[in-house]
């Protein structure tokens, strides 16, 4: 546990355990690879979640990318959701704060 005062104001920061393998591996030092998948402008996914299928193993991680190149494609949210269940490989959901407003994002993360 960490604390700091200032100005009259207490702040603890706790550590806690990492949840996942990635957070697992980070902590422990690891350097880890993790991949990165575009989602296409349609709702089918399936070759993104074949090639990441192939990939199990070598990544840690996958990092779904959110409206690459400012055009609209699969919600990042979604396919991060899909690629996780079908694979079993982690996804780090990204998010692109210019596509969405503070409402939305909140949305989003909740």
């Amino acid at each position: 546990m960490v604390q700091a005062e200032g100005e009259g104001v207490e702040v603890r920061a706790v550590a806690r355990e990492p949840v996942s393998l990635f957070m697992k591996n980070l902590a422990a030092g690891k350097f880890v690879y993790t991949g990165e998948a575009e989602p296409h402008k349609t709702t089918d996914i399936s070759d993104i979640i074949e090639s990441f299928k192939a990939l199990k193993g070598y990544v840690i991680a996958v990092n779904v990318t959110d409206n690459p190149t400012a055009y609209a494609y699969i919600s990042s949210l979604v396919a991060s959701y899909l690629i996780q269940r079908e694979t079993g490989i982690e996804a780090i959901y990204q998010i692109t704060c210019r596509d969405r407003n503070r409402l939305a994002i909140t949305s989003d993360l909740l």
